[in-house]
This record gives structure tokens, C-alpha cells and sequence, in this order.
């Protein structure tokens, strides 16, 4: 019989057993997984932008990759979607979990650092809610935008620094800096910070900064021959944006103003007031010198930002769309939790409230910054299953119309211009392949319902597909293609 000590010393938990504690510390990122798996029981498809990632992981796996049409490159997004381009026609949903997933992290970190900033239980949970419901946030996510990405790993950025956790800090800041060049001033002083607090990070930090031109730059020399491609295409005009308007940065500050609601502007006045009375010693309970320092930050940087969308609209002529708009907006959101929730300390004057007046107050908080987005849900999830009914329809399109091969041998593939990476995609071949204008010999694809789509001419076209939400029209060569 062993000795009595070896029946009580500790030992490796077996696989079986290690799991469930695995599991068990890290519940919000296995229910963010999961939260992420459960979005693909609806139609799911991505947009525009990472439909062009997806064909361009394609392309770097075949070392033959083309930018000379699409998105501006985003390098980012590149790291990841050669590897699902192995998983062939998973690829796109590939992408899309890491969006979705992407996204929903980003409610967590907006969430954690509220709490970070001494908003509390109330604060935190009203900018998370507030931030989740967005109009903006939904779309962004479903439709696989890079948004989401952007804000977990900038926003996760502060939280880790203030957390004390300085090169994880910096890999975050460096990784929202691959994905917009707003974030490179940011990303730059910190970096000359660390390596003078840190001379052990210096590496690190060189390493990051060297990552920025040649991640952004020498991919778009190899797909187009142009280092600047992706600043050109950023300047390309878009109806409708703020770029296009007689006077630009009137036209961002217009839009940011609507992407938030009353009630968290009034989050936002809460802070600026009380950090204000703070200032005058008005009073002396409530947030440490250290939670005042990083709130005026994060209304600082939500300033700076904006400002330079508006900047960047005005002068060099980028669009200032909505999508720019989204990290200011999701700064401004957590400096308005950071308000209520100091607010609420402000009320308590240091009392323990009961449980039930707690639950209340984070409810109330929670249903004032909820409420206003609430009936912009169904729309938003609506539209994003549409966009995934529309592109399980168009490989339907393609097999009924006989497939990808036929359709090439019919003409060069027109579509609209939204349309274009996603029939790129199933035909297999570059955006560049996939034309705007119908001059015969051709293969029209015709989003049926959409704007801006192509109009098969009146002689010489016959119809290849018809289904719900497509339309495939061809006008062949004599020889090889449809009669």
C-alpha cells in the first residue's frame, strides 16, 4: 500500500476532469464562441468588403493575388483569410465567426472597461447593452464587417494597459492599427512611451511599428503594383457619404450626432459635469485620481477621432462613412456608461444600496441606453438575412443557369458593383474579372431588386436563371457557350 502522503498529494487533474474547470474559467469567451456558432442557423453571407478578403486569401494561397479593383487592403483580415481559403467553400463563414465572435467580444471589453474606469455594475452594463443594440453594431457584425475587430482590440488596448498589462496593450494597439490609420497616432505614442518606460519592450515595439508599412504597403505592390492603392481607393467618391458632401466635416459631425442616442449624450454630460466638480473639489467621494486620468483620456481620444474622420473627409476626400464613425461612437459610448455609473456612486454617497435597488438602478441604466435602438433590431437582422438568402440563392443561380464553367465559356461576367466580389467568389476568379459594363459577349448577373444593376440589353440576351433573387442573363459567343 502506497504511503498515506501519496493518497493526499496533489496531482494533474485527468483530461476529463481538467475540462469542465477549463471551460469553467473561461465561460464568456466559450459563450462568445458559442453566441457567434448559434448566429449561422439564419441565412449568412458577408458584404462587400469581406467578400474582396476572402477572394484575396484565395488568391495569397495560390500566390496570385490581385487588388487592383475591391476594398482599400486591410491588413489585418489577411492574416487569417488565407488559411480558410484550405477550407474551400467555407471560407467565407469562416471569416464570418471570426466577425461575429469579434463583435460580440467587443460588448464584453466595452463592458469590462467601463468597469475598469470605476462606472460599476450600472455604467457597465448600460454601455454594453447600449453598444450591443447599435443599429450600427449589428450590421457590422452579421454582415462580417471589420468593426468589431477594430473596436475589441482598441478599446482592449486601454483596458489592458490600465490593467497593467502594457505589451499585451501594445499588440492590441498594433493590431487596431492594421485595420484603421486613425488609430496610428495613438498607436505611435504609446509605442515611444513603452520603449521608454520599458526598455524590454523595445523589440516589441520596433517589431510593431516595421509591421504597419509593410503589412499595409507591400501586398498592395504585389495585387496591384501601386504602394499607395489602398489610400487612392479610400478617395474614390460614394454618393451619399459624408465625403461627398458640399461641406464634409459638417456633414461627419451630422452623422456621428445620430449614430447616438439622448440618452447617451446625457451619459456623456454626466461625466463631463462631474469630472468638472471634481476638478473644482466640489466634492471629494467618488472615482480615484487614477479613473479621472483614464476617463478624460477616453473622451479625449473619442474628440481626436472624430475630428480626424471629419479631417480626412475634408482634405485628402475618404468617404467618412458610417463604418469610420463606429470606434468614436463606441468610445463615446463607454465614456457615457462611465458617466451614469459614476453618477450613481455620486447618489449613493458611499452607501450599500440592497440587492434589489442595485438590480434595479443597473436595470434602469441598462433600459435607457437599450430602449431607443430597440425597434431598429428586427430591420437590421432582417437585412442581414437577406444578404444571406441572396447569396445562398446565387449559387443556386449558377448550377441552374449550368454552372461556373459554362457561364465562362458564355462571356465575361457584368454584375452590379455591389455585387461583384460575391459573383467573383462563385465563379472563381478575380474581381477584376467581373465587369460593370455589358458589351457582348457577356453573362449578366442581375440582383433582382437591388439598385444600381446592370440592364440586360432588349435583342441578342436570353435568359440562363431565374430564381427569387436572381436573375442570369446571357448574350454568348457563337461557339462554346449557351445558344
Amino acid at each position: 500500500m502506497p504511503p498515506a502522503e501519496n493518497l493526499t498529494a496533489d496531482r494533474p487533474l485527468a483530461p476529463a476532469v481538467a475540462v469542465p474547470g477549463l471551460l469553467a474559467r473561461h465561460a464568456i469567451a466559450v459563450a462568445v464562441l458559442v453566441v457567434a456558432a448559434l448566429s449561422f442557423l439564419m441565412p449568412s453571407a458577408p458584404t462587400y468588403d469581406p467578400w474582396a478578403w476572402t477572394i484575396w486569401g484565395r488568391e495569397i494561397l495560390h500566390l496570385d493575388l490581385t487588388t487592383t479593383t475591391g476594398p482599400s487592403w486591410k491588413p489585418l483580415p489577411m492574416v487569417v483569410t488565407p488559411l480558410f481559403a484550405l477550407a474551400g467553400g467555407l471560407a467565407p463563414d469562416l471569416w464570418l465567426f471570426v466577425a461575429r465572435a469579434a463583435a460580440l467580444a467587443s460588448v464584453v471589453v466595452v463592458f469590462k472597461l467601463v468597469r475598469r474606469l470605476g462606472g460599476g455594475a450600472a455604467g457597465a452594463t448600460a454601455a454594453a447593452v447600449g453598444y450591443a443594440l447599435a443599429a450600427w453594431t449589428i450590421r457590422n457584425g452579421l454582415l462580417g464587417n471589420s468593426e468589431g475587430l477594430l473596436v475589441a482590440c482598441a478599446l482592449g488596448a486601454v483596458e489592458r494597459h490600465l490593467a497593467g498589462h502594457r505589451r499585451q496593450a501594445f499588440v492590441l494597439a498594433v493590431a487596431a492599427g492594421l485595420l484603421r490609420p486613425e488609430a496610428w497616432p495613438f498607436l505611435g505614442l504609446y509605442g515611444l512611451w513603452l520603449a521608454w518606460r520599458m526598455p524590454s519592450a523595445r523589440v516589441l515595439v520596433a517589431a510593431g511599428f516595421a509591421s504597419l508599412p509593410l503589412l499595409w504597403l507591400l501586398p498592395e505592390l504585389w495585387g496591384s503594383g501601386d504602394l499607395l492603392r489602398a489610400m487612392h481607393r479610400a478617395q474614390e467618391p460614394v454618393p451619399g457619404t459624408p465625403g461627398a458632401a458640399s461641406h464634409p466635416v459638417t456633414a461627419v459631425l451630422e452623422r456621428f450626432q445620430t449614430m447616438l442616442t439622448t440618452s447617451i449624450w446625457v451619459g456623456v454630460i454626466a461625466l463631463l459635469g462631474l469630472l468638472t466638480l471634481l476638478a473644482l473639489d466640489r466634492f471629494t467621494a467618488g472615482p480615484s485620481v487614477r479613473e479621472r486620468r483614464a476617463a478624460l483620456f477616453v473622451v479625449a481620444a473619442g474628440a481626436v477621432l472624430v475630428a480626424e474622420v471629419a479631417f480626412l473627409s475634408a482634405g485628402p476626400g475618404f468617404t467618412g462613412s458610417t463604418r469610420y464613425l463606429i470606434l468614436p461612437a463606441a468610445v463615446v459610448i463607454v465614456a457615457a456608461g462611465t458617466g451614469v455609473g459614476w453618477l450613481v456612486r455620486a447618489l449613493l454617497a458611499g452607501r450599500r444600496p440592497p440587492r434589489v435597488v442595485a438590480a434595479a438602478l443597473v436595470g434602469l441604466a441598462a433600459a435607457a441606453f437599450a430602449a431607443p435602438s430597440v425597434a431598429q433590431l428586427g430591420p437590421t437582422v432582417a437585412q442581414a438575412r437577406d444578404q444571406g438568402e441572396m447569396t445562398d440563392d446565387l449559387a443556386a443561380a449558377v448550377q441552374h443557369a449550368g454552372g461556373r464553367a459554362r457561364l465562362l465559356a458564355c462571356g465575361a461576367p457584368v454584375a452590379g458593383p455591389f455585387e461583384v466580389p460575391s459573383v467573383a467568389w462563385q465563379l472563381h476568379t478575380h474581381t477584376r474579372q467581373v465587369s460593370l459594363h455589358r458589351r457582348p459577349p457577356k453573362v449578366i448577373f442581375v440582383a433582382r431588386g437591388r439598385q444600381y444593376q446592370p440592364s440586360p440589353p432588349a435583342a441578342g440576351a436570353r435568359t440562363l436563371a431565374l430564381t427569387r433573387h436572381w436573375r442570369i442573363v446571357g448574350i454568348c459567343r457563337s461557339r462554346g457557350g449557351a445558344r
